[in-house]
This record gives C-alpha cells, sequence and structure tokens, in this order.
C-alpha cells in the first residue's frame, strides 16, 4: 500500500516547516521529510532570526521559541591586522517586547517550528531522504509528478510535491527546474566554531544586560584578499564564531577555512572578546548567493521549489525569506487544493506572490552584484586597508598644520592604486557594494 497525501513537503528547514504549517493549517494532509536525524540537525548559519518576517509564520512566537538573546546591538568592523573602523546602533528598546530579532541555534529552532507543523497536523518523518519523483503514466513521456521515491525504495504519493532541499538542487534538478548550473562563484562557504563562555562574561565584555545579545560582523583581513565574511554572535552562554567567503576564490586562492578561522580568533581586537571560552563544536556550510540570474523555474506541474533551493537569499537574510518563501508555496497548494488544479497554470500563482514581495524585488534589484564581486575582487580589502590607514593618519596627534594633514589623507587614497581604478571602483562599488 502507497501512503498518499495532498502534499509532500522534501526538507524540513525553514522554508519546509512554515510550508508544511501553513498548509496543515488549511487542513491538508502533508508529510514532511527530513533526511538527517531531527529538524536541524544539519543547518549551519550565523544566528539571527527577525521578529516581524518570523511572525508572520507563527505571530507572538517569541513567547515560546527556544531563543537565545534579543539582539540590541549590531556592529561592522572593517578590520586590518592591528585596527578597525568601527559603525555600529545600540538601542535598549530591541531589549523589549515586541522586540527586534534574535540569536538563535538553528538545531532548536528547526527542531520547534518542525514541531509547530507537526501540532497543526503534518506528519514529520526524519531520516528520510527523497531520491526521486514518481510519475503519472503519460501516452508516450512520463506524465506529472505524484510523488516520490525515498532512499530506502518506499514511494509516497501526493497532489503536489514542495521542493525545500536547501542550497544542492538535487531534486530541482531532476524536476527539470534549473535554468543553468550554479557555478563555484555562485557559493560561498562558511565555517563555524561555537565557543562556550558564561553568561556573565559575555554580558560584561558585550556590554549586555540579562539577555540582551550583540552582532559583530567583520570584513577585510580576515580573508586577506579575498571577499569574504566574518562575524561573533553573542548566544546565552556560548558565542558564535563564522568565517568565510566566495566558494571559488577560496580555491583558487588556496584559502583554508581553518586558518582563516584562526586568523579571525589571533587578531588583537577579537582575541580579549573570546578569551578562556571553550571549542565546543565545528560546522561548515554552503550557501547560494548567486542571486536572481541563479533562481530556478519556482513552479511547475505538480512541484513548486522554496527556501534556499530558489535561492531566496537577499544580503545577510536568508532563514526569514526561506520562512517567507514556504509560507507562500503553502498558501498556493492550499488555493490549488480549494479549485482541484495543480498544474503548472495554477502553481504560477507561487511566482506571482514571490514577486509582489519585498525580498524578491530586493533580489532583482542586486542582479549585477554577483558580477560586481567577480570584476572587483579586490573591493573589500581596498576599502577596509584603505580606511584605515586614513582613521590612523587622521587620529594621530602629529606637527603638521591642518592643510598638510589633508594632502597627507589624500595622498593614502591617491597611493592605493591608478586614480581610474579607484573612480572605477567607488562608482561600481556604490551601486553594488555591501557588507553582508
Amino acid at each position: 500500500m502507497v501512503d498518499s497525501y495532498d502534499a509532500i513537503v522534501v526538507g524540513a528547514g525553514p522554508a519546509g516547516s512554515a510550508a508544511a504549517l501553513t498548509m496543515a493549517r488549511e487542513g491538508l494532509s502533508v508529510t514532511l521529510l527530513e533526511r538527517g536525524d531531527y529538524p536541524g540537525s544539519k543547518n549551519v548559519f550565523g544566528g539571527t532570526i527577525y521578529r516581524q518576517p518570523t511572525a508572520e509564520i507563527s505571530s507572538a512566537f517569541w513567547h515560546e521559541a527556544p531563543l537565545e538573546r534579543a539582539i540590541i546591538n549590531d556592529e561592522l568592523w572593517l578590520l586590518e591586522t592591528d585596527s578597525a573602523v568601527r559603525m555600529g546602533f545600540t538601542s535598549k528598546r530591541f531589549a523589549r517586547d515586541p522586540y527586534n530579532k534574535f540569536a538563535v541555534y538553528r538545531s532548536r529552532f528547526d527542531k520547534w517550528l518542525a514541531r509547530q507543523a507537526q501540532e497543526a497536523g503534518a506528519l514529520l518523518r526524519t531520516r528520510a531522504c527523497a531520491r526521486d519523483f514518481t510519475y503519472d503514466k503519460g501516452l508516450i513521456t512520463k506524465g506529472p509528478i505524484n510523488g516520490v521515491r525515498l532512499d530506502t525504495g518506499e514511494i509516497l504519493r501526493a497532489n503536489v510535491v514542495v521542493i525545500a532541499e536547501g542550497v544542492t538542487p538535487f531534486l530541482t534538478g531532476k524536476a527539470g527546474l534549473l535554468k543553468k548550473q550554479l557555478p563555484p562563484a555562485a557559493f560561498t562557504l562558511y565555517v563555524k566554531e561555537v565557543l562556550g563562555l558564561p553568561r556573565e562574561k559575555i554580558n560584561e565584555r558585550f556590554h549586555l544586560e540579562n539577555d540582551e545579545g550583540s552582532i559583530i560582523g567583520m570584513f577585510g583581513y580576515p580573508n586577506a584578499t579575498g571577499v569574504g565574511k566574518a562575524g561573533l554572535w553573542t548566544y546565552g552562554e556560548t558565542l558564535s564564531l563564522i568565517v568565510g567567503g566566495s566558494l571559488s576564490q577560496m580555491v583558487s586562492m588556496g584559502l583554508s577555512p581553518y586558518v582563516l578561522l584562526q586568523r579571525v580568533k589571533g587578531h588583537p581586537l577579537v582575541k580579549p572578546l573570546i578569551e578562556g571560552a571553550e571549542p565546543l563544536e565545528y560546522q561548515a556550510h554552503l550557501i547560494p548567493k548567486g542571486g536572481y540570474e541563479f533562481i530556478p523555474q519556482l513552479y511547475g506541474d505538480h512541484v513548486l521549489v522554496t527556501g534556499d533551493a530558489a535561492t531566496m537569499i537577499s544580503g545577510r537574510r536568508g532563514t526569514d525569506l526561506a520562512m517567507l518563501s514556504g509560507k507562500y508555496a503553502g498558501e498556493t497548494v492550499a488555493q490549488a487544493k480549494a479549485k482541484g488544479d495543480f498544474s503548472v497554470k495554477m502553481l504560477a500563482n507561487y511566482q506571482l506572490k514571490l514577486q509582489k514581495s519585498f525580498f524578491y524585488k530586493d533580489i532583482k534589484a542586486g542582479r549585477e552584484d554577483f558580477l560586481y564581486y567577480q570584476k572587483h575582487p579586490d573591493a573589500d580589502y581596498l576599502l577596509s586597508s584603505t580606511l584605515n590607514d586614513l582613521a590612523y593618519q587622521f587620529f594621530t596627534v602629529d606637527l603638521q598644520n591642518t592643510h598638510q594633514k589633508h594632502q597627507q589623507l589624500r595622498n593614502i587614497i591617491a597611493g592605493q592604486q591608478f586614480p581610474l581604478k579607484t573612480l572605477d571602483d567607488l562608482w561600481s562599488g556604490l551601486h553594488h557594494w555591501g557588507a553582508f
């Protein structure tokens, strides 16, 4: 006997669980497949979810979800070997209900979100890996998708399959929805170290109180001449340190993620913040950063693609966009169920919902950013090193008059590279550069 459902969701990450939760609330029969031991067992990210987008999935979730800290402080450090130009903002208002964003562990948050889908009526199956689709019989070629085949050989049937498989588009490709293969340059590779540190030490070092949290984003020095980022997140009694960059650059330049991580940890401004912390675990993760040009066909007959598999990433925002895209997918399937039509024409409503969203517009607006970093791979290095040199000289008290000081600063800029390249870098950077 073959199990049959209204919908099968492949992947119990934020996108998949949000889709399953949305459909289950509408009374659809849904099974949520997770190939890991539990939802969140294989997921890695910096550690932040945002209040307003997440509330679209589960209102007032902060009263019950497993949250670590309410983030009140955001900083950006442009690093050089022994200095940093810092920018940031702190607000105590972010420490009060309804808050702004939270530090979370994906292993805990994903498990909680999947449980919300279960409580709404979805069936969660772990250690269930979908290897292929099953199809209706056609007269000449195979017909529409009508289910999935697990690696055990078991077959599950459904009116719709929602693909939320994450960064590796295995099933998306099998469904014929990939417009082009993603090259290494379309991915970023991040490594993460979790460090144990008592709550009181975290609060003292980051100037926090109670369950307040802080995030420090960094670029420049950690990745030497590559395009990449680092970040430090505060949790309840742990710190999360992440570093990484363009996969293609890391391969071509022979950059070791482990070496980069040690470079960040050894920076004289980072070292005091993590001193005495106990290494607890290491993780690594690929993120699709190719942007608009690599978004697959998002719908087909009886199939939708959502989350990372759909390249729903905009700047530093990914988890919240995954949940929202999952919600839109779930709403589309519920409407299709009401009409009894799961054809490509009906499921095209999913594309329409996405196109009207704020984040799809942002992804489309940044369609040239991918090319910018290919043409200007030294952008982060030049910006960070130049600003640090300028700041060092500006704040150095010396024996020069004001005119001489200004000339010295101009000479620093002029001495970095040919003036025409600087103008080209500045013009392109104004339109495409992003710190996160």
